[in-house]
């Protein structure tokens, strides 16, 4: 008993340590002189406001009451299809995978597994990381700003008009700006252009379908729309400069530019025999003992053994 009780507590010291690990490279990144520009300048974010009020009040004006009345006319096939792509843009399809990501990772004894291994995984989770909160983060702001504004949805339109407010309702119906689904699709859009940009066209069909299937389904107006997907973008792009800020996931450029940092990715997937032992350093690490990484470290090319020397250039200063 006391020996299971040991282990278990062992065990449960992993998440701290990692935690700890993580929070140690954010102090040290910090403490590094930089000449990085900001993300967003002050006068970049009066002009994206300027412009992005500016941009809804006009869609708004010219669309929004349209809009309902078209979106009563379409066909009942092309309501269906609106219907399945605003399935596709509910959080949950990129929170849940995202978080179990994160909280697997945290749970390993990463000390144990060679360098290079640990720096794939670290890229890794740090993106996850990011992904999770970019999704969360900004659909928890917009869900409170929905309630403070209260704006009325396209049903209440013949009751009320395009411009009902009705703040502190806390009822769906008066949920209208910004859409959720927009914001969440906005966001899918940013982490396509920063993290995977091979997926960023596609990622950008994909959000931009399912923010318009929202007004296809009568669920929001244009400029609910475009206000979920500029602040969705805009969020997302302010958290990933945090992220290079804190060295997790993201490097700055001397312009204030930010790119993913992949590089032990790329490395550790250059060959089937390093994705072998990529994921043999994970079931080390989960398993808290180095099982799987010797039994394979005869495929490998010998990296993963004086991977140390390769430490400053996957991690550029």
């Amino acid at each position: 008993m006391k020996v299971a009780l040991f282990r278990l507590k062992k065990r449960l010291s992993w998440p701290r340590e990692n935690c700890a690990a993580i929070a140690e490279r954010a102090r040290r990144v910090q403490q590094r002189p930089t000449t990085h520009a900001p993300v967003f300048q002050i006068s970049d974010i009066l002009a994206l406001v300027v412009i992005s009020v500016a941009l809804i009040a006009i869609v708004g004006l010219a669309f929004d009451g349209l809009s309902v009345e078209r979106a009563r006319a379409l066909p009942r096939v092309v309501y269906f299809i609106g219907d399945w792509l605003s399935y596709f843009g509910k959080s949950q399809w990129e929170l849940v995978p995202a978080g179990i990501v994160v909280l697997v990772l945290l749970s390993g004894r990463w000390k144990i597994v060679p360098p290079l291994v640990r720096a794939a995984w670290a890229e890794i989770g740090a993106l996850a990381a990011y992904i999770f909160l970019a999704i969360a983060g900004s659909g928890i702001l917009v869900n409170i700003a929905k309630q403070l504004i209260g704006r009325g949805r396209p049903p209440t339109f013949d009751e009320y008009g395009a411009l009902a407010l009705h703040p502190l309702e806390f009822a769906y119906r008066f949920q209208s700006f910004p859409s959720g689904h927009a914001t969440t699709a906005g966001a899918l859009i940013a982490i396509g252009f920063l993290v995977i940009p091979r997926w960023r066209l596609g990622l950008l069909i994909l959000g931009l379908s399912i923010a318009a299937s929202r007004v296809v389904v009568a669920a929001h107006y244009p400029s609910d729309i475009l206000a979920g997907l500029i602040f969705g973008y805009a969020f997302s792009l302010w958290l990933a400069g945090r992220f290079a800020a804190a060295g997790w996931g993201f490097a700055r450029g001397s312009t204030g530019s930010i790119t993913a940092r992949t590089a032990a990715i790329r490395i550790s997937f250059g060959s089937p025999a390093r994705v072998a032992i990529l994921f043999a350093g994970l079931l080390d690490a989960l398993l808290g003992r180095r099982i799987w990484i010797a039994a394979l470290k005869s495929i490998g090319d010998g990296s993963y053994d004086d991977a140390r020397s390769r430490r400053n250039r996957l991690d550029p200063p």
